[in-house]
Order: structure tokens, then sequence, then C-alpha cells
């Protein structure tokens, strides 16, 4: 189960995990009131902030850009990860599917052996021409994006199917 990366998409190749599954533009995290008009001004620019989760085979990895640079990545190792959560949804229109994925990551344990866990969500979109993935350009790009989104999900399953046994 190994995705290509999409040509728009290379600018993030650096941040791709190991043994690699798919890409995904995800929500942006939250903004205070200055990072918002700093967005509005760096998006007039041609420099659209985009998240993206990255998916490898043993790990899922956050990657915030700006233009074609690389703000912040983060990543949550398959091993650490205790739950996994995914359920879908569509737009009010009824026209996009969206997945939200939860997942708890255990950050340390104790000597009493309580565990200290981590939440993270993410709202796993389509790439749609104009909209959340400014880099893509063309249909066959996106075709690509939403399979990649695909694998996503099915291999995240097969995780979440796994941990749950």
């Amino acid at each position: 189960m190994c995705a290509q990366l999409v040509k728009s998409f290379s600018f993030v190749r650096s941040e791709i995990p190991a043994e690699f599954v798919g890409l995904g533009v995800i929500q942006l995290p939250p903004r205070n009131f200055f990072q918002s008009i700093g967005d509005y001004f760096a998006e007039k620019s041609g420099k659209q902030r985009i998240s993206f989760m990255a998916v490898g085979a043993h790990e899922i990895k956050k990657i915030h850009t700006q233009g074609s640079s690389i703000l912040q990545s983060t990543s949550v190792p398959k091993n650490l990860i205790e739950s996994i959560s995914i359920r879908e949804d569509k737009t009010s229109d009824g026209l996009v599917a969206i997945s939200h994925i939860d997942v708890v990551e255990c950050i340390s344990v104790d000597k009493k052996g309580n565990k200290k866990l981590k939440s993270h969500y993410f709202k796993l979109m389509p790439a749609l021409l104009g909209e959340n993935t400014s880099p893509i350009q063309n249909v066959v790009e996106i075709t690509e994006a939403h399979k990649s989104k695909k694998l996503i999900i099915e291999t995240l399953t097969t995780w979440e199917t796994a941990i749950e046994a």
C-alpha cells in the first residue's frame, strides 16, 4: 500500500515519513487574532497556509506550510497510539466527504503505571482546486490526492482494528 506524492506537493517531500502511504489536507490549527491577520495578508501575496497529514507505515505526521515553506511538523509514532477513531461526514451541502480522525497518543507512563495521554484531531478533507490546496492546478493531481486520502483512511482503519484487538 504505497501512494505517490503528487508533483504539486513535492515541496513537502523532506517531511514525508518512511514507507509513505498517503498525504491529505487537514484543517488548519486554531489561530489567534494577530496570526489570522498575518495569514490574511500572506494569502493575498500567494503564500496560503495549508496543513497536511502524512501517513507512513509507522507514523502519522502533521505538516504545517505557508506557500512552499514548511513552518512546523510533528509526528505521532504508531507504537505510541492508544486509540484511533474515524468517522465520516459530509459538508452541509452534501457534496464533500470529510473524515474526522481522533488519535490518542501515550506520551509517558509514570512509576504507578498511569499513562499521560495526548489527543490529536485531524479533519481530513479532499483536495479541491482553488479551495484548500492552492498548489494543485490540474485534475489528474486532484484525482491522485483523492486516492491518497482513501489510502490514509484504509491504513488508519487497519491500525484501529489492530489496536482494538
